[in-house]
């Protein structure tokens, strides 16, 4: 028995760890969590064990089977030996990810998944500098081994061989405690008795918002994701019986309420890295970290109730450029393999010239990739700038020369034109040029001095293009790709997403519209092909245009598979498994409490957010998105 003393004494300790990155994950979190009662934290932590019993029966099931085979190898002492490096070479990879999701979480806004997988490439590139930077969680990865191997019990002394006859009832317990103990590892990795195995939906037991994200852990949210575009990562649903159901739901069909005249207008769309709407004061220029972006929302149209459809700049191109948002971590894999019509296809074929600039080295993130499936021709990154001497080092160019860089590039583009334009500095670490450090104010959080000198970038940028003839002629667009690191990020979903979005015009009078509605990223791609009076059936339904005089909108996402959708004042949660929850936003901005009276508006956003889900489920998986 003492095998079974032994795997039980590794399982203990391995659970004890843990709930030590647990309490690390609330540590690292503590702005997002501080407000929560002791009760609930005991409660999540309670919770939490759950699930990681599950990840722990799940990721050690060969190192559980082969400690508790009947074989006369478990009284050897190199399969004791075998045993120890099988467990360690096991479970540290996994305490490796734990500790790096304390901080790559705040990126994506959810614990780790597979879709880190399509980042690999630009990880790769940057280890040198991410160790540097993060050495802290190789201190703390390096405790959690160090305590994992001195604290792993050793076995005791091998007991001396049985005779025949006891050898023969030794062998034939041994079997029915391999039976017992791999009975209960297979319901400690489902999770317990229940008819279901345990989900993600298990960690949305609470009101609280982002106490899921405590409860879980990164190996289990790692192993139960999947990556790719196929049926186990995008289950087809069917909660409505046809399309023209789905598009009744919808409001499809039919022509347009407002037909536009047709232009010819340039489209400038610039996309400020980690630019959240709180860096701009919400449009106040006598707040915030963007004087100058704030003078041009000013003089355009701010809509300050706008949202990204992803946590990640992968994410985001596919919601801009054409308008499908995040609604699964295949997203992306998804829309480089599908059949996927944007604002660069679109407009290529009207006769524009069609450019994309990003100043990070050719090949981050897919960007040339994807810029050139969205119809964007040209492609200027890295390797297309002159001068080496004006990179940061880590990421690429800085913002201010390369914005320069775009700005001279458009003036040699055929009018009209669409470009886009995705500035780099704002990223983590927020490098800035020598001259520059110090300059801007530096706030409360470490990006707030690069947000400053991006700002001052893109008034170098604008001081330089209204000077060209064709600057009258443009339509200027700008958004951040998602919000930096904040500490509302796991406290409250819609602020983790809050982006600001500008529509400025130097020479036209916008539509009338009510700024203070509901929109997306989602919404661009329609809105650009609407102001200028394109006919065509190739949007996706999953934006509108924000010139549509509808005085609401509306702006949806899903993280760990947690859809939510924002709609006139309310806010809801939703789950494909049944769970949901109904908030109001303007009784409740921080969305402490779901609303139980509203029966009629929640069955009403279930119904519409479950037509976008089945749209973008079975529409990905049958490459029909377009109907």
């Amino acid at each position: 028995m003492y095998n079974i003393q032994l795997l039980t004494i590794r399982l203990g300790l391995l659970l004890i760890l843990y709930s030590v990155c647990r309490l690390l994950f609330l540590a690292f979190n503590y702005a997002a969590f501080q407000n929560l009662t002791g009760r609930e934290i005991f409660a999540t932590f309670a919770i939490g064990l759950r699930f990681d019993i599950s990840a722990i029966c799940l990721t050690n099931s060969v190192f559980i089977t082969c400690s508790v085979l009947p074989h006369p190898w478990q009284q050897i002492r190199w399969y004791q030996r075998f045993l120890k490096l099988l467990f360690l070479a096991t479970n540290i990879p996994f305490l490796i990810l734990n500790v790096i999701d304390l901080e790559y979480s705040k990126f994506v806004g959810q614990r780790l998944t597979l879709s880190v997988l399509d980042v690999r490439g630009d990880l790769s590139d940057q280890i040198g500098q991410l160790a540097l930077h993060y050495w802290y969680l190789a201190a703390i990865a390096g405790l959690l081994i160090t305590l994992l191997w001195y604290l792993h019990p050793e076995p005791p002394p091998i007991p001396k061989p049985a005779t025949t006859k006891a050898g023969f009832w030794i062998w034939i317990r041994g079997v029915l405690v391999m039976a017992v103990v791999l009975s209960l590892a297979v319901i400690g990795g489902r999770g317990g008795w229940q008819q279901k195995s345990l989900s993600l939906a298990h960690a949305d037991v609470f009101e609280a918002i982002g106490l899921g994200h405590l409860a879980l852990n990164s190996s289990y949210t790692l192993i139960k994701s999947r990556q790719g575009c196929d049926p186990r990562s995008l289950p087809k649903v069917r909660f409505f019986a046809s399309d023209a159901e789905l598009k009744q739901e919808l409001n499809l069909g039919g022509p347009p309420a407002y037909p536009r005249e047709h232009r010819r207008d340039n489209i400038v769309i610039i996309i400020i890295e980690s630019l959240g709407a709180e860096d701009m004061g919400r449009g106040d220029p006598n707040d915030g970290f963007t004087p100058f972006l704030s003078t041009v929302a000013s003089k355009g149209i701010f809509f300050r109730n706008n949202f990204a459809n992803a946590h990640r700049s992968i994410d985001a191109l596919p919601s801009i450029l054409a308008g499908l948002p995040s609604l699964s971590d295949s997203s992306f894999r998804c829309s480089m393999h599908k059949e996927l019509h944007g604002v660069g296809s679109l407009l290529k074929e009207q006769g524009y010239d069609t450019s994309f600039f990003h100043g990070g080295r050719n090949g981050t993130m897919y960007f040339d990739v994807f810029s050139k499936r969205m119809g964007f021709d040209q492609y200027f990154g890295l390797n297309e700038y002159p001068d080496p001497a004006d990179s940061d080092g880590i990421w690429g160019i800085y913002d201010e020369p390369f914005l320069q860089f775009a700005a001279r590039e458009l003036s040699r583009r055929k009018a009209p034109f669409v470009s886009v334009i995705f500035t780099l500095t704002s990223h983590n670490p927020y490098k800035l040029p020598a001259q520059y450090r110090g300059v801007f104010p530096k706030g409360d959080s470490r990006i707030h001095e690069s947000i400053g000198y991006t700002d001052h970038a893109l008034r170098k940028f604008f001081e330089t293009v209204e000077k060209m003839p064709w600057y009258e002629n443009t339509l200027f667009i700008v958004t951040g790709d998602h919000t930096e690191v904040t500490r509302k990020t796991f406290s409250n979903t819609l602020d983790a997403y809050r982006v600001p979005l500008i529509f400025f015009h130097p020479a036209r009078k916008l539509p009338e519209v009510n700024p203070a509605k509901i929109t997306q990223h989602a919404d661009i791609a329609p809105s650009v092909i609407d102001y200028l009076g394109i006919k065509t059936n190739r949007l996706l339904p999953f934006g509108r245009s924000v010139f549509n005089p509808s005085p609401d909108g509306l702006a949806l996402n899903q993280v760990n598979g947690r859809y939510w959708l924002a709609h006139q004042n309310y806010y809801m949660e939703y789950r494909i498994d049944g769970l949901s929850r109904l908030y109001d936003l303007g009784q409740d901005p921080l969305l402490k409490s779901p609303v139980t009276d509203q029966l009629e508006v929640k069955s009403e956003l279930e119904r519409k957010l479950q037509a976008y889900i089945q749209w973008f489920n079975n529409g990905l998986a049958e490459n029909r998105l377009y109907r």
